[in-house]
């Protein structure tokens, strides 16, 4: 259902003709995943219509955790008080605390008051965290076992509790203060003799991350080393929760979309129906400013050498291609290097190596399209024969869109790292930079080499 145009157009008959039993016999077939990736695909009138014809409240509440934070909110505003509690009971507690603090602060203190369960102390907690940070996305629900423990032990409370525990991934070993001292997968747990501690059997060097350490520090970790979850420890190492990889990967794919519409300068909310065109447009005129100034700074340029435009005309034609040629190497390289800032594969003391292999980059591929370009100039300006003005022509186009390309290539690589040490989100700034840059270095490098190389 959820994954072509067919599935979507059914929906939105059904929903239109207000056929609700054959819409509940759909939903009960469908994972809540592709139940929320119907909501890109209706009208927002239809919904909260939608979500109150999912079967159960278990199901209904998953269909919000698994929808889009745009969605979320929306949802939970057309919601009764009853509705939203009846959701909490179903879930865990840090999926209930999510969707607590997407509430506005009165009706969130309203919903937790009329709501009767012994998770509230355990959602107050985690509401106290910062929600992009380790302590906002972990759960307190830890398997976690003393040293002296045997595996034998260890297996039977594993056993008696696993229905309590939202993934039990791995066996956490605690001492009598409750700091953490090692871990245990549940494989080598079942293989271990029984009569084993589980001192004798963890691992002691456990990777962990600290309440306030920031979820895509914590993702990069939890990536880097193949976990399936990793321990939060408090500053005195008393282990207070762990961060799931589903979770991980929720953070993983929100950092992904966010630094590339920061690097369009766009939001997130302009997806959705509702987005306001007035918001869109301020959002994103800061961004366009700067290709306004590169635009108008590239003008200027081309207004000193209007006389060369009057007396060689071909000129103007192959101004398109010499600043896109470059605006586009320009882009490439700053967005590769900013993606390596962002996994942490690149840093500021790789300058040098960084711009030396754009340049050579950037030299292959302005020879490469220099050359072509220099083909389609004789073959269009030589009047059928060959002439030294159209290989003139030819020798200036070549040039310059291989000196811009390499140029370019050059300030794509070194932009992103230089604003990263700055203390600036290279993929916030690079993008407009890298656009009214290229096209000032092209437009300049294109009629300088003109002015040597042609009679004007």
């Amino acid at each position: 259902m959820a994954d072509t145009p067919h599935d979507f157009e059914v929906l939105r008959r059904l929903l239109s003709r207000g056929a609700n039993k054959h819409i509940v016999k759909i939903l009960a077939r469908r994972h809540a995943a592709d139940i929320a990736l119907v909501f890109w695909h209706i009208h927002p009138s239809d919904w909260l219509k939608l979500l109150r014809l999912v079967p159960n409240a278990d199901e209904r509440a998953q269909v919000i955790v698994e929808a889009d934070s745009e969605f979320q909110q929306s949802l939970l505003v057309g919601l009764t008080d009853e509705e939203i509690v009846e959701l909490l009971d179903t879930l865990a507690g840090d999926d209930a605390a999510d969707l607590v603090e997407m509430l506005p602060e009165d009706r969130a203190l309203k919903i937790l008051s009329i709501w009767q369960s012994d998770a509230i102390d355990e959602i107050d907690t985690l509401r106290a965290y910062d929600p992009e940070t380790a302590g906002g996305i972990m759960t307190p629900n830890v398997f976690a076992l003393l040293d002296k423990t045997t595996a034998e032990e260890a297996i039977k409370v594993l056993q008696e509790k696993y229905n309590e525990l939202e993934n039990a991934f791995y066996l956490y070993v605690v001492n009598e203060n409750q700091k953490l001292i090692g871990v245990c997968s549940l494989r080598q747990l079942v293989v271990s003799q029984p009569n084993l501690s589980l001192q004798e059997i963890m691992i002691p060097d456990v990777i962990t991350v600290g309440i306030g350490t920031d979820q895509e520090q914590v993702a990069k970790l939890v990536a880097r080393y193949n976990l399936l979850a990793i321990p939060v420890g408090e500053s005195n190492d008393t282990l207070v929760g762990i961060v799931t990889v589903d979770d991980i990967i929720d953070v993983i794919r929100q950092e992904a979309t966010e630094d590339m519409l920061k690097m369009a300068g766009a939001d997130a909310a302009e997806f959705t129906e509702q987005a306001n065109p007035i918001r869109s447009a301020k959002l994103r005129m800061p961004w366009l400013l700067a290709s306004f100034v590169g635009g108008i700074s590239s003008m200027l340029i081309i207004s000193q050498f209007q006389g060369a435009l009057e007396e060689i005309a071909a000129l103007a034609a192959f101004i398109p291609v010499t600043l896109g040629m470059g605006g586009n190497v320009g882009t490439q390289a700053a967005t590769i290097i900013t993606r390596s800032i962002a996994l942490g594969r690149v840093n500021f003391s790789k300058l040098f190596y960084v711009v030396s292999k754009e340049i050579i980059t950037g030299s292959a591929l302005g020879l490469f399209y220099g050359f072509a370009l220099a083909l389609v100039a004789m073959l269009t300006y030589s009047g059928g024969g060959s002439n030294w003005a159209s290989w003139q022509l030819a020798a200036t186009v070549a040039l310059a869109v291989g000196g811009s390309m390499t140029i370019s290539a050059a300030v794509g690589g070194a932009v992103p790292l230089i604003f990263h040490r700055l203390g600036f989100d290279p993929a916030i700034s690079t993008g407009p930079v890298i656009t009214t840059s290229s096209d000032i270095i092209g437009i300049t490098v294109y009629f300088m080499i003109g002015k040597i190389l042609l009679p004007i």
